[in-house]
C-alpha cells in the first residue's frame, strides 16, 4: 500500500499520530490491511468500524464535542468480500500494458506521455521482462537510453519501479462503498 509507516519506535504526538498504521479486520475478524489512523478514526466515527484495541500508551484524540483513543486495531461492521488475489510482487513477470496502466503512460525518465516500456537493465544484459526492471518510456529518452543502463546514458528515473498494488486500488473502492452506505 502507499502509506508510509511512521517510525514505531518514536512516541505518538499530536504531529504524527496521523500517520500511525491501525489494522483494519473483516467483520469476520480476517486482517484486511493496514490503514492510516486518520482514516481509521473516520470509520470509527461514520458508525462503519469499532475499535478492537486501542494505542498503548493511550492517545486521546479530541474534537469539541468528542475524545477517542487512538486505535491499533478497528473491525469493520459490515462483511466485505475480496476475491482471491493473485500475488503479484517486484520479480514477478510484467506485461506492456500493465506497466503502461501502472505508471500512468508517463515516461520514467521525463514524465512525457509514453507509448512504450524500457528495460532498467537492458535485454542484452540480461534484464528480465519484470516489474522492477521495466517503465514506461517516452520514444525520444528510449532512443537515448538504448541498450545501456539510466546511469551509463546520464539519466535518471524519476520514481522507483514496483509491482501494482491491487489492494491499495481496492481499499479505495470498499472506502467509497462505506462512505455512500
Amino acid at each position: 500500500m502507499a502509506f508510509l509507516h511512521a517510525d514505531d519506535s518514536t512516541a505518538v504526538t499530536a504531529d504524527n499520530w496521523i500517520h500511525r498504521p491501525v489494522l483494519i479486520l473483516n467483520a469476520s475478524f480476517e486482517a484486511l490491511d493496514e490503514i492510516s489512523a486518520d482514516r481509521a478514526v473516520v470509520l470509527l466515527l461514520s458508525g462503519a468500524a469499532e475499535a478492537i484495541a486501542d494505542r498503548d500508551p493511550h492517545f486521546p484524540i479530541r474534537s469539541r464535542q468528542l475524545e477517542i483513543a487512538l486505535p491499533e486495531t478497528i473491525r469493520l461492521l459490515r462483511y466485505v468480500y475480496i476475491e482471491h488475489r493473485v500475488l503479484v510482487h517486484d520479480e514477478s513477470r510484467a506485461t506492456l500494458a500493465g506497466v503502461l496502466r501502472r505508471d500512468r503512460h508517463r515516461c520514467g525518465y521525463c514524465a512525457a506521455w509514453a507509448r512504450t516500456v524500457d528495460h532498467i537493465r537492458p535485454r542484452s544484459r540480461g534484464g528480465p521482462n519484470t516489474w522492477s526492471n521495466l517503465i514506461a518510456c517516452c520514444g525520444p529518452c528510449n532512443s537515448v537510453k538504448a541498450d545501456r543502463t539510466p546511469e551509463e546514458a546520464g539519466m535518471r528515473l524519476l520514481w522507483v519501479p514496483k509491482a501494482p498494488d491491487h489492494l491499495a486500488k481496492r481499499q479505495r473502492r470498499i472506502w467509497k462503498d462505506l462512505a455512500t452506505a
